[in-house]
C-alpha cells in the first residue's frame, strides 16, 4: 500500500527531473554528428557514440572535451528549469543532503545552487547504461 509522503514526492520529482536533464544532454550529444574525434571512415554517428565507446574501452585525448560539453548541455537545460523544478534535484545533491541534516533554525533560508544541480546531473550521468543507452540501469532507451 502506497502511502502519501513529501519526502518520496520531492525524491520521485528530483529523480525525474534528474533523468529528464541527463536524457536530453544525451539527444543533444547525439545530434552532434559533424564533430566525430574518430575519423570519417568510423562507424560511430555522433558525439554520443563516441562517448559510449570510450566509456567502455579506453578514453580518448579528447575526454576532457566530452566532459566541458556534457557540462555546458546540462547547465543549459538546468538555467530553464522553474525555481519549484531546480529545488527539488537540488535535495538530492550531496550540499542537499547537508542541508536537510541541519536543524531546521540553523539551516540558510535558500542555499540552492544551479552548479549544484548541474554537477550532480553530470555525476548522475555516469551511470548510464552505455550499451543499452538506459538511465541508472533501468528506464527507456534514449534513441
Amino acid at each position: 500500500m502506497r502511502k502519501l509522503s513529501k519526502y518520496r514526492i520531492s525524491r520521485d520529482l528530483g529523480q525525474a527531473l534528474t533523468k529528464r536533464l541527463v536524457l536530453g544532454c544525451i539527444r543533444d550529444l547525439q545530434r552532434m554528428q559533424d564533430c566525430l574525434s574518430s575519423g570519417e571512415d568510423t562507424p560511430l554517428r555522433s558525439i554520443w557514440d563516441e562517448i559510449c565507446v570510450q566509456q567502455q574501452c579506453e578514453e580518448s585525448t579528447f575526454w576532457d572535451a566530452y566532459l566541458e560539453t556534457i557540462a555546458a548541455f546540462l547547465e543549459a537545460r538546468v538555467k530553464h528549469l522553474q525555481g519549484y523544478e531546480l529545488d527539488a534535484p537540488w535535495l538530492l545533491t550531496p550540499e542537499g543532503k547537508d542541508w536537510d541534516c541541519e536543524l531546521e533554525e540553523e539551516r540558510e533560508p535558500y542555499p540552492v545552487l544551479l552548479q549544484d544541480v548541474t554537477s550532480y546531473s553530470a555525476l548522475c550521468a555516469k551511470y548510464l547504461d552505455v550499451r543499452s543507452g538506459a538511465f541508472a540501469g533501468r528506464g527507456r532507451r534514449t534513441t
